[in-house]
C-alpha cells in the first residue's frame, strides 16, 4: 500500500492523542472535580478539555486513514491476520510477564481475555477494526461502482443511522452505535473517506483551519458546560459520532492536502507511523491499563501548576517506549519469518 507522508504524520499524531485521551480518561477520569476557585486547577481543566477536543477525533482519524487507502485497493486477508497475530502476541506476552513478575494478580477472567483478546473485546478497537476489514471488499465495491448521486444519498442515510450530533438524535442510539465505536460507525467513516478521495476537491487551508477552530471551540465549550457540577468541573468527553465526527472530517481534509516539509522533525513522525498500532496494543492492554494508571495516580497532580507537563511528559514517554518495543517485535517477526507466513495468506484470497 502506497504511503504518503502527510497521512503518516496524521497517523502518528492521531495515536499520540489516543494516548493522551487514555491518560486523561483512565488516569484522571470523570470523578475528580477541578476547583474553579483555584487558578491552577481551573487552568488545568482548561488544558485537559483542550486536549480532549483533539483526542476525541483520534480514533475516527485512524479509521478514516485506513478507509482512504483501502477504498480503491483489492482485498488482502493478510491485513486481518497480521492485526490478529499482533494483538494475540502482545496480549499473551504481557500476561506472561505479569504472571512471572507478579506485578498484579492475574485472575481467570483476565487470563481468558488475554488468550482470546478479540472474542472478549479486550481490545475493543481491534475487534471492531477487524470487522471493518472483513466488510472492506464490499465497501470498496460501493465506493467504486455507485454514482455520485447514489453515494451522496447513501451518506445522508448513513448519517441518520450512525451519528448522534446531539444526544439521541438522529437515530444512532437506536441502532446501538451511540458512542461511535462500533463496526457500523467504522464502516460509515470508511465510506466518508472513500467519498473524499473520489469526489472532493481540495479546499483553501485557511478556510479549513477556521472551520476546525470554530468547531474545536464549540467542543471545548460543550465539555466545560456539561462537566460543570457543584462549583467544580469534571472531565466530560463526547461521543465519537457527535461533534467530534464533524471535526474529524475537516481535520482529515486539512491533512489530506498538507505538504509535509522534508526535515528531521517531520521525518521522525513519518518513521514512527508503522509502530503506532503497537503503541495502542501495549499501553491499552487490560493488564497494563489496570496497573499503569493507578500507579502514576495523576489525580494527585490535578491542582498543581505543572500538571500539563506531567501529562505531556508521561504521554511522550509512553509513546516512545511502546514504539521501541514494537520496533523490536517487528524485527522478531521478520527473523522468525512470521511476516512471510502471513503474506502467504493472500494466495488464498478470492
Amino acid at each position: 500500500m502506497k504511503r504518503e507522508s502527510n497521512f503518516e504524520v496524521l497517523r502518528t499524531i492521531a495515536m499520540f492523542f489516543i494516548v493522551v485521551y487514555h491518560c486523561l480518561t483512565h488516569g484522571v477520569g470523570d470523578e475528580y472535580g477541578f476547583n474553579v476557585a483555584s487558578i491552577a486547577s481551573l487552568s488545568n481543566v482548561l488544558f485537559s478539555d483542550f486536549m480532549l477536543v483533539f483526542s476525541s477525533v483520534a480514533v475516527n482519524l485512524y479509521v478514516m486513514i485506513s478507509g482512504y487507502f483501502l477504498s480503491d485497493k483489492d482485498f488482502k486477508p493478510s491485513r486481518i491476520v497480521r492485526i490478529w497475530v499482533s494483538a494475540c502476541f502482545y496480549s499473551c506476552v504481557i500476561t506472561i510477564i505479569f504472571m512471572v513478575i507478579q506485578i498484579t494478580p492475574v485472575d481467570m477472567i483476565s487470563l481468558g481475555k488475554s488468550i482470546f483478546p478479540l472474542s472478549t473485546d479486550a481490545y475493543w478497537f481491534v475487534t471492531q477494526f477487524i470487522g471493518l476489514l472483513i466488510l472492506s471488499p464490499f465497501l470498496t465495491m460501493i465506493v467504486r461502482q455507485i454514482s455520485y448521486r447514489q453515494y451522496l444519498f447513501l451518506l445522508v442515510a448513513g448519517a441518520f443511522l450512525c451519528l448522534s450530533i446531539i444526544p439521541d438524535f438522529p437515530l444512532a442510539k437506536r441502532f446501538h452505535v451511540a458512542h461511535g465505536n462500533s463496526v457500523w460507525s467504522f464502516a460509515y467513516l470508511f465510506l466518508i473517506a472513500g467519498f473524499i478521495k473520489r469526489y472532493l476537491r481540495k479546499y483553501p487551508p485557511l478556510r479549513l483551519l477556521l472551520i476546525i477552530t470554530l468547531i474545536g471551540l464549540l467542543l471545548l465549550a460543550s465539555e466545560m458546560v456539561l462537566g460543570f457540577r457543584n462549583n467544580n468541573i469534571y472531565l466530560y468527553w463526547l461521543n465519537y459520532n457527535g461533534l467530534p465526527f464533524v471535526l474529524t472530517v475537516f481535520v482529515f481534509m486539512f491533512f489530506r492536502q498538507l505538504v509535509v516539509p522534508d526535515n528531521c522533525f517531520w521525518n521522525l513522525f513519518v518513521k514512527l507511523a508503522p509502530y503506532t498500532f503497537g503503541v495502542y496494543l501495549i499501553h491499552d492492554n487490560l493488564l497494563v491499563r489496570g496497573w499503569l494508571w493507578p500507579t502514576v495516580s495523576l489525580s494527585t497532580f490535578c491542582d498543581k501548576i505543572y500538571f500539563p507537563l506531567v501529562i505531556m511528559g508521561l504521554c511522550v514517554l509512553l509513546f516512545i517506549v511502546c514504539s521501541l518495543i514494537d520496533a523490536i517485535r517487528k524485527k522478531l517477526f521478520v527473523l522468525c519469518r512470521i511476516d512471510a507466513l502471513i503474506t502467504k495468506v493472500d494466495k488464498w484470497s478470492f
